[in-house]
């Protein structure tokens, strides 16, 4: 262990990334992040170095960079959601160390880029939810091999993107009848957002099946609040109810 220890410090004060000397020495990237900063060698069973509260979530971060996640946001998110509470910079430092291990580096736009894959970057949170959701004969031929190879890499991935498929199908064809069938799959679904999703739909499950059923909306109704909205807007708060009535009638 103090042999290893001398090793990585060694590696780590000449300027080694952490990717490179646990690749090196054979180790994982947990105890080369876990040892490279310790100024005495460690005791058996036991580490001098006063623990990081993010060191229980180290191992599933590494696991999530290496299947192509380097939005440091959304790694947090999904910490707390494991129970992390704490900052959100202790992410940001523990990310910014690997990206410079990958060779990642800050493009104009704020994002980061593979210097070794011709600035290729994995697309955000935002963007692949936007891919979920559309029509597969839209996607770009780029666009359909990143989903495959992203539903590949992941069971619940899969299945979310399954569903999500089928849910938006129920909107265009308006196919209010599958919603039943839909929501029992949507909560035994390994995905938890989708879980909580179906879960909320429950909770007004007859207007949800009127909305996926029914040819009519309410937009017309919003459309003329919108415009009362605008005439009241217009009076400054200064016009009683029989001034703004005949405004709206004139209207």
């Amino acid at each position: 262990m103090v042999e290893r220890w001398q090793q990585i410090r060694r590696l780590h004060q000449a300027g080694a990334e952490v990717t490179d000397i646990a690749r090196k020495l054979g180790t994982s990237r947990p105890t080369v992040y876990r040892y490279k900063d310790l100024t005495e060698p460690p005791e058996f069973g036991q580490h001098r170095r006063r623990g990081s509260v993010l060191d229980p979530w180290v191992p599933y971060i590494l696991k999530r960079w290496e299947e192509g996640c380097r939005n440091g946001s959304e790694l947090y998110r999904e910490i707390q959601e494991q129970g992390y509470s704490h900052s959100e910079s202790n992410v940001g430092r523990l990310v910014a160390e690997l990206r410079r291990s990958d060779g990642l580096t800050p493009d104009s736009s704020g994002r980061h880029s593979a210097a070794s894959d011709a600035g290729a970057r994995a697309p955000g949170t935002r963007h692949i939810v936007s891919l979920f959701l559309r029509r597969p004969e839209r996607l770009t031929e780029e666009q359909a091999g990143y989903l495959k190879r992203l539903r590949a890499s992941d069971e619940a991935i899969g299945a979310a993107y399954e569903l999500s498929q089928r849910f938006v199908e129920m909107i265009r064809d308006l196919g209010g009848e599958r919603l039943e069938e839909w929501l029992a799959q949507a909560e035994s679904c390994e995905a938890p957002a989708l879980r909580r999703f179906a879960a909320s739909l429950r909770t007004d499950l007859a207007a949800v099946r009127a909305g996926l059923t029914e040819s009519w909306n309410n937009g017309p109704v919003e459309g003329f609040i919108h415009k009362l909205k605008l005439v009241k807007r217009q009076g400054y708060g200064r016009a009683n109810i029989d001034l703004l009535k005949a405004r709206v009638m004139a209207a």
